[in-house]
């Protein structure tokens, strides 16, 4: 009979895996680097995760529910503008204290290694395309497709947070204006 799979072991490979794909990039942190990072066999992680491509789509949706935890306190009921800006403060939140995340997030859409199931929509990219459409409404957008404003919203927000890892003295200020940018993109105004 096989041993049950532990918890702990399964999530020591995961945080190996974002710190190796974050130092050294997808394809330069192989499968023996990163369970000796996690301090278990290369076998090992082969038992929680069959191939690499496994683990970086399990690390992808672990990632995602991270954020969806995050957005627990969503404010479903507000304006657009609000919950567009709840998004916003909250993903600036999460890069600022998990910015090796951000980067590897990065990595994973960009390395055309995600299953389809991995990149479903999640909660946060339903509200965005949810909030993106009631905004193009009211700012004559219409015809600009919620998936590409949602792509635009991520990639400014992207850029915000890695401006202010470099400049943490306009965290502030730097804030402020990705957000404007990125309300009159979406708005107009």
């Amino acid at each position: 009979m096989a041993r049950p799979k532990s918890d702990i072991k399964r999530k020591a490979i995961l945080d190996a895996a974002v710190e190796l794909f974050a130092e050294r990039g997808i394809a330069h942190a192989p499968t023996s680097a990163i369970s000796s990072r996690a301090g278990v066999a290369e076998g090992t992680l082969f038992t929680y995760f069959k191939t690499k491509d496994e683990l970086l789509n399990e690390l992808y949706r672990e990632m995602r529910k991270e954020i969806d935890q995050e957005m627990a306190d969503f404010p479903f009921s507000a304006d657009v503008r609000a919950r567009l800006r709840f998004v916003w403060d909250r993903f600036l939140d999460l890069a600022e204290r998990h910015p090796k995340q951000l980067k590897v997030q990065q990595q994973l859409r960009s390395s055309g290694r995600l299953l389809k199931d991995a990149e479903a929509p999640n909660m946060v990219i339903t509200e965005l395309l949810r909030a993106s459409r009631e905004g193009a409404k009211v700012g004559g957008l219409h015809e600009a497709s919620p998936e590409y404003l949602v792509l635009m919203f991520r990639a400014q927000a992207e850029a915000t947070a890695e401006f202010i890892a470099a400049h943490e003295e306009m965290r502030s200020e730097s804030r402020e204006l990705g957000f404007k940018l990125v309300w009159r993109a979406l708005i107009g105004q």
